[in-house]
């Protein structure tokens, strides 16, 4: 059975990010596009799980599969890890195994599809990293269900935090007006906005 291969995943993942530029580029329905994340976010969120080696790992919006790749790559190291990549859309999330599977990563994700609202409101799990990428509008909506799943050390980070700073001040605010969390934004990418769980 093929093994992973690090320089197959990184020229697979420069062609899928090129490649769906130039479709999203020709789409005029913005949710006709898929909307992946930055490069360097990417290798960001990858850096991160591979420092924080976690155990258990939410993504938010798989679409595709970019970040997921990335996640799943930072992670691969990890012997004993949960990662579970939600999305609403059937077609993306079977795309993003497709990809998955194209670069020997898909046994280390479990892909749902799955409306994140209703999600959260039957999750019981806590989380030790926690990827927000989807429908900007419906951040708020996902409050409760984010504190919940979030515990001492527990990370949190958000995309599109610069570029669509007005769609999502009023959620980050119920993140950096709470105590229990430490916040930073970064100008990675769209910029990320990362969230660390301090106190209970």
């Amino acid at each position: 059975m093929p093994t992973f291969n690090p320089s197959h995943f990184l020229s697979y993942c420069q062609s899928l990010y090129e490649a769906d530029s130039t479709y999203d580029s020709e789409q005029s329905n913005r949710l006709a596009r898929h909307r992946h994340v930055e490069p360097d976010a990417a290798q960001f969120l990858a850096n991160i799980a591979t420092i924080r080696q976690p155990k258990k790992v939410l993504e938010v919006g798989t679409s595709t599969g970019f970040s997921t790749l990335w996640l799943a790559y930072g992670l691969r190291h990890q012997a004993e890890c949960d990662f579970t990549s939600l999305d609403i859309d059937k077609n993306r999330s079977e795309a993003a195994r497709q990809h998955l599977q194209n670069t020997r990563l898909s046994d280390s994700v479990r892909l749902i599809v799955q409306d994140a609202f209703i999600f959260f409101n039957s999750n019981e799990d806590v989380f030790d990293l926690v990827f927000l990428d989807a429908e900007r509008q419906f951040y708020i909506d996902y409050i409760r269900g984010l504190h919940n799943a979030l515990d001492v050390g527990s990370v949190l980070i958000v995309d599109n935090v610069i570029s669509h700073r007005d769609e999502v001040s009023e959620f980050l605010a119920e993140f950096t007006n709470d105590s229990r969390y430490l916040c930073h934004t970064l100008d990675v990418g769209a910029g990320l906005f990362m969230a660390v769980r301090q106190e209970h």
